[in-house]
């Protein structure tokens, strides 16, 4: 219940809502008694023919000089049959009117409540750290934040409805099953606690299948999405029938799952429906004997009217089963704490850069592992600083720790002479641009990703910066021009096309602060060329960090630092590291063929 008071807790905003709709379910429950009375009149009136008489009522006078009423002689009440017809019509009339407004009130607060789960949920996955990302699997993030949430929907709605409306409907019943049937109520209500067992029971198990049947959806999703944007892998190596075998795998558990919830589910309502017959039937047994026939009927509605709501929650229970599984999953991210937070009493990095200096600086992924080691280096600015290693030597995590996507271990990184965790992360992030070698752009126009880290830009700015990248020659050609949509990843452009848009969008950002992280490696001669030009253009007058793959595009940088398991082991200009040998020298030398 404590999963289910963090859902309900989405309700409060809609106080207002929630008072109207419990307003109509009180009425509802009000007209929804009346129809045992529904039953008498029309019975009554069918065996008096001419008129509908209440004397069949009994104690009726009694009770209500106990409410303090005013004195009215119900015995002496009667009415004729004409005006039975519209009586029912009206009890229903009234029923259906409330039922409708106190559900579509609760569905609309139940649909704000279940979209600010989902936007909550959301936000916070996006404020997750990198770390977090490294562990996970992308498809799992989607399954939780679309199938978990929309599960959670029936249970802030339908539930919590049912949960208000069914106690209702069984308290107002009860005074009528007393006043149709006298003592013979108890006999008929005898049996009700022991229906209570197997929903509480069932309940417990449903829950605990929901929990692996979400895991389990959850799994095909990230299934689905691997296979999907790794579509060229899978046909290249003639992997579709594997994949296919591994999909139906999963899909089997999930079905299993299915099945053992649906069977629950569907177990519940007969079950009521046996236990709740066997004290109907020894009341219905009696009655016959010792009721008319206006009164019995009606003492049979309303026990049937009594353990409908039985029923009712039953289901109710098995979707509230369904939303606590899937809303544990939900919180179970949302509890994660971020890593990587501003400060409390942090600055806004808003003065020209001078100097970046690592100092004493260790990281590590995990403890037993670390990735750099005690690094020193102070960069200026304006001084192009390239980056060189073999692979797995640090160079990524160099410049990432720059960017706070990870805090080191030990030491610290200094801006200005000051720890770039005192300064406000969204404006230290401000301060840099990024060019990787796997360019990432959106499903969008071209003019909205070269827009991405500056929305407010016009179109001329937008413009202006594709030119001096070179990428406005071929955006000319496209058959939208600016406005043309490019395909998730920009699959419709070529690779040199999708690096030259990335570097205009670091040129409309206009950031200090540039990391260039073997942005041409995986470029043709061509098209490389036509980058490098680009990039020359963005790195007027930035401090850079550039990770370097092929030697040849880094030669002219200011200073070159080799990294070597973690270790900063050389640093120097190229002339100078040739003399020198060591790392360098070999990296050289296995490039060049020398």
């Amino acid at each position: 219940m404590g999963v289910y008071g963090r859902l309900l807790a989405y309700l409060k905003p809609y106080r207002g809502r929630l008072v109207l709709a419990g307003l109509c379910t009180l009425l509802y429950t009000v007209a929804h008694s009346l129809v045992s009375v529904t039953v008498f009149i029309v019975l009554n009136g069918l065996q008096n023919k001419d008129y509908v008489n209440l004397k069949g009522l009994p104690h009726i006078d009694e009770w209500l000089g106990k409410l303090h009423l005013p004195a009215i002689n119900i015995s002496d009440i009667q009415f004729p049959t004409y005006l039975v017809p519209f009586i029912v019509v009206a009890v229903f009339l009234f029923r259906g009117a409330f039922e409708y407004l106190s559900r579509y009130q609760m569905s609309a607060v139940g649909l704000r409540a279940v979209r600010k789960v989902r936007e909550d949920l959301y936000a916070h996955i996006v404020k997750l750290p990198m770390s977090f990302y490294s562990k996970g699997r992308t498809g799992e993030l989607m399954s939780r934040t679309m199938n978990d949430v929309g599960v959670i929907q029936a249970g802030v709605t339908d539930v919590f409805v049912d949960l208000v409306k069914q106690p209702l409907v069984i308290l107002f019943q009860i005074p009528l099953v007393f006043l149709w049937g006298g003592p013979l109520a108890f006999t008929a209500l005898l049996l009700f606690p022991i229906v209570l067992g197997p929903v509480i029971l069932l309940g417990r198990q449903l829950r605990k299948i929901e929990r692996k049947t979400q895991e389990q959806l959850a799994n095909i999703n990230a299934e689905m999405q691997e296979t999907f944007s790794g579509s060229g892998v899978v046909k290249a190596f003639n992997m579709q029938t594997y994949e296919i075998r591994r999909f139906e795998g999963i899909h089997k558990n999930v079905f299993n799952f299915l099945k053992r919830s649906l069977r629950i589910m569907i177990l519940q309502r007969p079950l009521i429906d046996v236990i709740g017959s066997v004290g109907v039937a020894l009341a219905v047994w009696y009655g016959m004997r010792v009721l008319p026939l206006d009164r019995f009927a009606s003492f049979v509605t309303t026990l049937f009217l009594f353990y409908e709501p039985l029923k009712k929650m039953s289901k109710a229970n098995a979707s509230l089963q369904q939303a606590v599984a899937a809303g544990t999953r939900v919180f179970e991210l949302m509890d994660i704490a971020p890593e990587i937070l501003s400060r409390a009493g942090a600055i806004k990095l808003e003065k020209a850069i001078h100097a970046i200096e690592y100092r004493n600086l260790t990281f590590a992924y995990e403890s037993s592992k670390e990735v750099l080691q005690n690094i020193n280096l102070t960069v200026h600015a304006g001084e192009v600083t390239a980056l060189v290693g073999t692979s797995g030597a640090g160079k990524t995590t160099f410049v990432n720790l720059l960017l706070r996507f990870y805090d080191p271990t030990q030491g610290v990184i200094l801006i200005n002479g000051r720890d770039i965790r005192d300064y406000e992360l969204n404006s230290l992030r401000n301060q840099v641009g990024v060019v990787t070698q796997e360019t990432f752009l959106f499903n969008a126009t071209v003019l909205e990703n070269i827009a991405y880290g500056r929305l407010e830009a016009s179109f001329e700015e937008v413009k202006k910066a594709a030119e001096v990248a070179f990428a406005d020659e071929f955006i000319k050609v496209l058959p939208q021009g600016y406005a043309t949509v490019i395909g998730e990843r920009g699959v419709t452009l070529s690779g040199g096309q999708r690096q030259r848009l990335s570097i205009a969008r670091a040129l409309l950002k206009n950031p200090p602060i540039l990391i260039l992280d073997e942005a041409t490696s995986q470029l043709d001669t061509e098209s490389e060329r036509q980058v490098q030009k680009a990039l020359e253009k963005l790195m007027e007058g930035r401090t850079v960090f550039a990770i370097a793959h092929r030697l040849s595009t880094i030669q002219n940088a200011d200073r070159i630092i080799v990294l070597d398991r973690g270790k900063l082991v050389q640093m120097g200009t190229n002339e100078t590291l040739l003399k020198e040998g060591g790392v360098y020298k070999r990296l050289y030398d296995l490039q060049f063929n020398v």
